[in-house]
């Protein structure tokens, strides 16, 4: 008879625990049951003994139908104080950590404001040092001119004396 691990979780979360940790390092196959939340999981129960023979009387309540029997849900009543006193720290604690997660927010958006003022300072600097680089080969270029011109003429005049 093939049980899903929900119905062994109704009768024992325990033992569901375990087979969900065997089913998941393949030490027990089982079948994952498509389009379903939760616990997908469909054993045999000639499995379920096979893997753990001390789980008989709940493989028996299952072939039973103990499980399929749907349990009435608790009915509430009034709150209790402690409940209301919970409501209030989770209102604070959701409060607290919105605060945080604004300071965050604003660090990390002053974070990137800078970072993005240090990229284009870098960028300006950069263009600038290229500027100064061809500047200083044009100046480079006049001085060589400059050199053979006075070159030239120190040949003439020699020449002429």
């Amino acid at each position: 008879m093939n049980v899903t691990l929900t119905q062994i979780a109704r009768l024992s979360p325990e033992v569901a625990a375990r087979l969900r940790e065997a089913i998941r390092e393949n030490h027990i196959k089982a079948e994952r049951r498509t389009g379903v939340a939760g616990r997908p999981y469909t054993v045999t129960t000639e499995a379920l003994v096979a893997w753990d023979p001390s789980l008989g009387p709940i493989v028996q309540q299952l072939e039973n139908g103990v499980a399929f029997e749907r349990l009435p849900k608790p009915r509430r009543t009034m709150r209790t104080i402690a409940e209301a006193a919970d409501d209030d720290q989770m209102a604070r604690l959701v409060t607290i950590m919105e605060s945080q997660s604004s300071m965050l927010r604003t660090l990390v958006e002053s974070m990137a404001r800078e970072s993005d003022q240090r990229e284009h300072r870098l960028t300006r600097m950069q263009e600038e040092l290229q500027q100064l680089h061809y500047k200083l080969g044009q100046a480079h270029q006049e001085i060589g001119r400059l050199e053979r011109q006075l070159a030239e003429r120190r040949l003439v005049r020699a020449e002429e004396a």
